[in-house]
C-alpha cells in the first residue's frame, strides 16, 4: 500500500488549516492510500528547539517521511512565508530525505498577496531537501474556508477544485514512479 505523509506546519488542530489536511485525507482515503500526518506542533518542543535528532518524536517523524512514497507539506502563511514551526522541523530533516519523492505544498493565508510564498519561500527548501518533483502547489485564503455550527471546516468549490487538481498531479507522479520501479 502506498504511504503519503502530510507534514502539518500549523500551531493548532483547531484552525482553518485543518480543512486542508482533511481535504487531502478525504481525497487519498478512497484511493487506498495509507495517509499519515505529522502535526509538528505536537512533537516535543524542546527536541525541536534544541535540534535533538535522537528524540523519539523526531526519529518517528523522520521515519514516516523517509518511508513515504510522497509528501504533502501544509502551512499557514505569515509575513509572506511559511510558519516558523515548519521551518524548525524541516531544518531537522536529513539532507536529501525528499529525493525521489513527489512533494505537494499547500498553504493558507490571509490574502492573495502572499501566494508567491509557495514558489519563492517553500519550494527552495523542499528542493534543498532533495525534492525533484514538486507538484504545482495550492494557496487558498482564509475566506475560502468556513466553519459550520458543528465545528466542521468547509472549503469553497473553487479552492476545492484547485486542491484536488494538485492532489491528482501528486498521485499521478507517485503512480509513474512506482511503474518505473516495477519495470
Amino acid at each position: 500500500m502506498t504511504t503519503i505523509t502530510l507534514i502539518a506546519g500549523g500551531y493548532s488542530e483547531a484552525s482553518r488549516l485543518t480543512a486542508l489536511i482533511q481535504k487531502a485525507d478525504a481525497y487519498c482515503h478512497p484511493r487506498h492510500i495509507n495517509f499519515q500526518v505529522v502535526q509538528v506542533h505536537q512533537l516535543n518542543a524542546e527536541a525541536l528547539i534544541t535540534a535533538d535528532f535522537k528524540h523519539p518524536d523526531i526519529v518517528a517523524a523522520h521515519l514516516l517521511v523517509e518511508q513515504s512514497a510522497a509528501v504533502i507539506v501544509v502551512t499557514p502563511t505569515f509575513k509572506a512565508s511559511y510558519s516558523g514551526i515548519l521551518k524548525t522541523f524541516l531544518d531537522l530533516l536529513p539532507s536529501r530525505i525528499l529525493k525521489g519523492k513527489p512533494v505537494l505544498p499547500l498553504a493558507l493565508g490571509g490574502s492573495k498577496g502572499h501566494l508567491l510564498m509557495l514558489k519563492y519561500a517553500l519550494e527552495p527548501i523542499l528542493s534543498e531537501l532533495g525534492a525533484e518533483f514538486i507538484a504545482h502547489g495550492t494557496y487558498i485564503t482564509d475566506d475560502q474556508v468556513t466553519k459550520d455550527f458543528n465545528n466542521h471546516y468547509h472549503i469553497n468549490e473553487e479552492a476545492t477544485s484547485r486542491i484536488e487538481s494538485s492532489l491528482t498531479s501528486l498521485l499521478n507522479q507517485v503512480s509513474q514512479q512506482q511503474t518505473i520501479l516495477v519495470n
